[in-house]
């Protein structure tokens, strides 16, 4: 079950470990998205939604074997953005229409909401690594999620590259449950439209070498 945690701020993340090396996440080059689907009878007035995390903050420290090493990444919640149309550009059908900006605003503003991710109480979502198992490139990885006060435990793919020395690109493509984030699918007009449970999600970060 979920246990209360706080959330710490991207300057109390703990020093490096003796033997790592520490990666800062670069957050102008890294992006977290989430996408969201419609459901219910009448979906069809409804939209699907991309959902965007840009102003990440956090760092990767690397170890030998690599099933040592650590991983923590601050979102802030009032960062999200909702359908940026390059976002949405090329993803197919599912988000081939415009989103007009008041279906826009309003679905930030049920997402930021107290019954949602409640961004004035828990201005953050934390993520942590507690293990990784595979490699060199290709791994598995157990994830603890803060958020909303309570912590929830994920297990995602993960692809590290690395480009030159001084630089890792994570990547990861997974599926993930509002319902296992302690989240309840929104729903109106009892149920005629809703959110579907399931949520893709994309990682994409890029992370420099510490100096």
């Amino acid at each position: 079950p979920p246990l209360p945690v706080p959330g710490p701020s991207p300057a109390e993340i703990a020093p490096p470990a003796a033997g790592a090396t520490r990666y800062r996440v670069a957050s102008g080059e890294s992006l977290i998205v989430v996408l969201v689907y419609r459901g219910g009878a009448f979906a069809s007035l409804g939209h699907n939604h991309v959902i965007a995390s840009r102003s990440l903050a956090g760092v990767i420290d690397v170890r030998d074997p690599p099933s040592g090493s650590t991983f923590e990444l601050h979102l802030p919640v009032a960062e999200f953005t909702v359908d940026e149309p390059q976002l949405r550009s090329g993803r197919g059908p599912d988000f081939a229409n415009a989103v007009p900006d008041s279906a826009r605003e309003g679905t930030r503003r049920n997402l930021l909401a107290e019954d949602q991710l409640d961004a004035v109480h828990f201005p953050q979502i934390v993520v942590r690594a507690v293990s990784f198992t595979g490699g060199p490139h290709s791994f598995a990885a157990r994830f603890e999620v803060s958020m909303r006060g309570k912590r929830y435990t994920l297990e995602v793919p993960v692809q590290v590259d690395r480009p030159d020395a001084d630089r890792l690109r994570i990547t990861s493509r997974f599926p993930v449950s509002q319902r296992a984030l302690g989240l309840t699918p929104l729903s109106v007009m009892l149920g005629a439209i809703q959110v579907e449970d399931m949520l893709a999600i994309e990682v994409d970060l890029s992370a420099r070498r510490v100096p």
